[in-house]
């Protein structure tokens, strides 16, 4: 190991650095304030996104303590020294110091010294660019004093070595932002439809649950969580449930194809049935654990009424507000003479806006128009 950086150090920055695009606190400083330390560097800096005329872009540079954002309104002229940064489109993979650019005698003439470097006493400077996609190059750059000094060959060398972990960390970080905002986006449209959603590992004992199941499993209307599993108060339908999970748990483990299978749960209160569905997941073997889940099951209360955006509603087929109210109304049940009464209008002019709605939406049934504004993006926000 280079630099006599013992292995404890070592591992401790690379749980850093994955840390980082974990979003994992569990480390008081981060990657590139331990690499700050380590290399005794006046600065590490990390340019995901470099800065533009319309754009302060996304940089992350060692701080005291943590790794800390870089905001262009706020530093102003600093933000300028990477906007003008002479190592600019390095050879991946490799890594440049300045004076593979530029002499070091050339250097101390230039005007880009003058402006953006001597103000903030940066003399030596240290880059290596990677590319995350076709489209997109990502940078890390070290920077030093006057006194701090050069970066030497077992420094190059150490700097070569994290550049895979750079790469990996870097674009497991952007891949789990990207999944988390198509995960919330997801989340939103079965939260607005009101469906419960469990998974269940190999054993049916209760993995997650979201919100939404988690009121379901606490008010126990007709189904319960006991000791880590899914209970019905009914005991022929807890019967059936169990034969179900059971089944489905069967056919994975054999490999064989397993079926969807649903089932009314009866509720207490006597309020309107659960409807539960109970969804075969696929099994990667190779890499099973004891948190991999087999099962998901679906709870959803019919007597909970669907969000629907009157907004999106009235952009998607070009509907007044009057006409997707009234679509609204219908698709949540309604019958014509209720939605008169609800809006306080004429039923002649609930049925006017219905023969408005069918050319507009291309239907020639009301029963065609409630399908449509049910599986439209309207009921998804």
């Amino acid at each position: 190991m280079p630099l006599n950086i013992d292995l404890k150090t070592f591992s401790e920055l690379l749980q850093a650095l994955y840390g980082a695009a974990t979003s994992n606190e569990s480390y008081k400083k981060n990657f590139l304030t331990q690499l700050k330390q380590i290399l005794n560097l006046q600065h590490a800096t990390l340019i995901v996104r470099p800065p533009s005329a319309n754009d302060a872009g996304l940089i992350y540079t060692s701080g005291d303590d943590i790794d800390v954002p870089i905001l262009g309104n706020e530093v102003g002229s600093y933000t300028n020294l990477y906007a003008q940064d002479p190592l600019v489109n390095l050879p991946v993979n490799k890594v440049i110091t300045i004076e593979d650019i530029m002499p070091r005698a050339q250097l101390l003439k230039n005007e880009y010294y003058e402006m953006f470097l001597k103000p903030f006493d940066i003399y030596f400077i240290a880059g290596i660019d990677w590319q995350y996609d076709k489209d997109s190059r990502i940078s890390i750059r070290f920077t030093r004093t006057e006194e701090q000094g050069e970066f030497n060959q077992d420094e190059k060398d150490f700097f070569e070595l994290l550049i895979p972990h750079l790469e990996q960390s870097v674009a497991l970080g952007i891949q789990l932002r990207q999944l988390d905002s198509e995960r919330q986006i997801y989340a939103d449209s079965i939260s607005k439809r009101s469906i419960g959603i469990i998974t269940l590992d190999k054993n049916n004992c209760i993995l997650q649950c979201n919100t939404t199941a988690e009121r379901v499993l606490e008010e126990g209307d007709g189904v319960k969580e006991v000791q880590k599993r899914i209970k019905l108060n009914n005991s022929t339908e807890n019967e059936s449930l169990t034969g179900f999970l059971n089944e489905a748990i069967d056919a994975i483990k054999n490999q064989d194809r397993s079926q969807i299978n649903a089932l009314s749960v009866s509720r207490d209160s006597g309020k309107a049935a659960y409807q539960m569905m109970i969804k075969p997941m696929p099994v990667d073997f190779h890499n099973e654990s004891d948190l991999t889940p087999y099962l998901t099951i679906l709870i959803q209360d019919p007597e909970k009424n669907l969000e629907i955006s009157v907004r999106t509603l009235m952009n998607l087929y070009q509907l007044t507000m009057s006409e997707a109210t009234i679509a609204i109304l219908l698709a949540e049940g309604h019958t014509t003479d209720e939605v008169a009464t609800e809006l306080d209008i004429k039923k002649n002019t609930v049925r006017a806006h219905l023969r408005s709605m069918f050319v507009k939406m291309g239907v020639t049934q009301q029963s065609m128009l409630v399908s449509l504004v049910l599986t439209s993006l309207a009921s998804t926000q």
